[in-house]
């Protein structure tokens, strides 16, 4: 038995929330993208499309502001007037949970817990330029320090919140990209789509978001996610059936995410986390040429870079039409601006 469009609206809409994003955001092809493979002999889908999530609005953009609208509102709905993040040097949800503090008018520190001697540059010098209290601290004492600050702000008469302690919080990417479902199955109607689709992206809450809708809503939607860091994909796949049945249950969906419901591909990860190796210099490279759009080296960058790989391996169907989840983070360009110059 399938949901309603009307289903999914409706529990959205008992949840608290606080607008910061400008939505719904466009769906557009990458049709110069696609002829420029098309060009090397790559066989290639009918259609390429990017969700344009980069265009949220808010301090740079990204799909962050869908997960926060529910986060922020939750916080403000349970009284906290601070919030602690720890979280690394590039994190582009520390910049996105500055952005909400600032538009909320709730105090925010960040322990930010690698790269500590890197200069003040992209997500972090968003972060100080939005009024955020920056610590900055090796990874191992993060979590010290953030229970300090809760300590000090307690006795000081605040209501401090530290945001990885809150079970809310895993939760909320996933919440937001059910109501992205919801805008992509009416934008691909109107695309006249009947193809099956596969979206295209990163290992995390967004992706399944969608997946989890799609299978809902009985829609044959495919998904790929690109693991952007070092781990286990059996962790990442166990996570995300853990917190598909907890969304599935406040939504009163009738299935949640098998671990099979996302194929999850690790080959492009490069070194590491926030590490970009020359296939993610290429993408962004040579998307940026063919469409003028820009992706970062962190997210982004990766996910077109196993998009182009398997591409040019031979390992997408052409039946199928690509959706590639734009999801921002293009601050973090300006970290790796020496990687870019001739």
């Amino acid at each position: 038995m399938t949901i309603s469009l009307e289903h999914v609206h409706k529990k959205l809409e008992e949840l608290p929330r606080f607008k910061l994003s400008h939505l719904n955001t466009p769906l557009e092809p990458l049709d110069r993208f696609r002829q420029s493979l098309f060009d090397e002999g790559v066989s290639v889908p009918n259609r390429i499309l990017v969700k344009r999530d980069d265009v949220t609005g808010l301090a740079f953009g990204g799909n962050k502001g869908r997960h926060f609208e529910f986060e922020i509102g939750h916080i403000l709905d349970e009284g906290y007037d601070t919030v602690i993040n720890i979280n690394h040097y590039h994190s582009n949800q520390a910049r996105f949970i500055a952005a909400g503090c600032a538009k909320a008018g709730l105090k925010y520190h960040i322990v930010s817990t690698d790269l500590v001697t890197a200069p003040l540059t992209g997500n972090l010098l968003l972060c100080k330029l939005m009024g955020a209290v920056i610590h900055r601290s090796p990874p191992e004492y993060g979590s010290k320090i953030a229970g300090r600050i809760f300590q000090d702000e307690t006795e000081a008469g605040r209501k401090p919140y530290i945001l990885p302690d809150d079970p809310f919080a895993d939760l909320m990417g996933m919440i937001g990209f059910l109501e992205t479902g919801t805008e992509l199955e009416v934008q691909l109607e109107e695309a006249d789509v009947d193809e099956p689709v596969r979206f295209w992206g990163l290992t995390g809450r967004s992706i399944a978001g969608l997946r989890l809708y799609g299978k809902n809503r009985g829609i044959d939607w495919r998904a790929t996610a690109i693991q952007y860091s070092t781990g286990e994909v059996s962790d990442f796949q166990r996570v995300t059936v853990e917190r598909s049945k907890r969304v599935a249950e406040m939504f009163d969906l009738n299935e949640s995410l098998d671990a099979d419901d996302l194929q999850v591909l690790s080959a492009y990860r490069g070194p590491g986390y926030g590490e970009p190796d020359e296939g993610v210099i290429e993408a962004i490279r040579m998307v940026g040429k063919a469409e003028g759009l820009i992706l970062d080296p962190n997210y982004t960058g990766k996910s077109m870079s196993g998009l182009i790989g398997e591409l040019r391996e031979g390992r997408i169907d052409p039946k199928e039409t690509i959706v590639f989840i734009h999801s921002g983070g293009l601050p973090q360009l300006f970290a790796h601006a020496d990687k870019f110059v001739d």
